[in-house]
């Protein structure tokens, strides 16, 4: 797509990430990728998801594949050095405010963003934590995944509310998640459901991603939502979500530093995001 923004998105701070090079894969992960999909035994199963809270790691943190029950399944472990747990509960809160905050992510395939106009004031509510203020609040996102521009709702859980065995959810395990369900937004269409379950390395912290498609999580427990996923699609987000990670890894410490101490307010927002 060209890379052209409005004047008014020119004149934020953050624009100049839009237009830096992208950081690229790392070759592991594309060379991996390339070999097609995983035998779905390796898999992690949306009823063992639970056992991302184990130490170490599951057969697959890399892949995608049909499951034998024709659902979608795609792993991805993406390294973030410089980043913290705090610094993702933040972007999560404040990346969907803002078209452009959403476009900086993935300039090549993001294309807008606003959150819900019924949750604009959670979103903003100083009285909760950065990881709470996402909580039972939809962003309405429009991006290609690689199989052509989708508008997508995605509406971000608890940690409790996808069904994380909340007795194990603390550190070393974990440090947080940010956790959805997705659908095709106009239709209302529910598509997939998804993790990224954040854990330290040395150095900063690490994604491990799980995507069940075909499938939402409904009052903690996994419910079907669609019957056979197109392999095409499953492939598409494999190789979306290094895409967009590992640039978001790339930008984040400094995109955190310059504006974490930026406060928004609801009036810039009209109910439907700042464009």
């Amino acid at each position: 797509m060209e890379k052209e923004l409005t004047a008014r998105e020119k004149e934020r701070p953050y624009s100049k990430y839009f237009y830096q090079p992208m950081a690229p894969v790392p070759k592991e992960i594309l060379d991996f990728l390339e070999h097609g999909p995983i035998d779905a035994a390796l898999a992690t199963p949306i009823e063992q998801r639970n056992d991302l809270l184990k130490p170490g790691y599951l057969p697959a943190e890399m892949g995608y594949c049909i499951m034998p029950d024709g659902s979608g399944y795609v792993s991805m472990l993406t390294r973030m050095p410089g980043v913290t747990s705090e610094m993702i509960d933040w972007w999560f809160a404040w990346h969907g405010l803002e078209g452009l905050r959403y476009k900086i992510w993935d300039p090549d395939d993001h294309l807008g963003v606003h959150v819900a106009p019924q949750d604009l004031a959670r979103r903003l509510d100083p009285g909760l934590s950065l990881r709470e203020r996402n909580w039972n609040t939809t962003d309405i996102v429009l991006e290609d995944i690689g199989t052509g521009n989708l508008e997508l709702a995605i509406s971000f859980m608890s940690h409790e509310d996808f069904g994380y065995d909340m007795d194990r959810f603390r550190p070393p395990n974990v440090l947080t998640a940010v956790s959805a369900n997705a659908s095709l937004a106009g239709p209302g269409i529910p598509i997939v459901t998804f993790t990224h379950f954040v854990r330290e390395i040395p150095g900063g912290i690490e994604l491990r991603s799980r995507f069940y498609m075909g499938w939402n999580i409904i009052n903690k427990k996994p419910v079907r939502v669609a019957e056979q996923i197109p392999l095409e699609l499953v492939r598409g987000l494999a190789y979306h979500c290094p895409k967009e990670y590992t640039n978001l890894a790339a930008i984040l410490p400094t995109v955190y530093s310059e504006n974490v101490s930026r406060v928004d307010r609801i009036e810039d927002f009209n109910g439907g995001g700042a464009q």
